[in-house]
């Protein structure tokens, strides 16, 4: 009989992963308006991500914005806010 193995969490960043969804939320309005016009910094967008999840480093912060403007330049961001919201 075989039983089920558990494997070791692999992910890194798990803080972020926890609060992904709604800090992709809170500044993909802003990743699209830069699309046309680049106004907001992402110095900005850290700034506004910091106030809202203070339990995030400086480090989880980039990571949250660069990958939720790499899911909008494929297409894929706004899917994924409707899907998990």
């Amino acid at each position: 009989m075989n039983t089920p193995q558990t494997t070791p969490e692999r992910r890194e960043n798990l803080r972020v992963r926890e609060v992904f969804v709604q800090a992709c939320t809170l500044i993909s309005p802003v990743i699209a308006a830069n699309d046309t016009i680049k106004t907001v910094s992402n110095f900005a967008m850290a700034h506004m991500l910091s106030e809202h999840f203070p339990e995030l480093s400086a480090t989880e912060v980039h990571i949250v914005i660069v990958t939720a403007e790499k899911l909008h330049r494929e297409q894929r961001l706004q899917a994924i806010l409707h899907k998990k919201g």
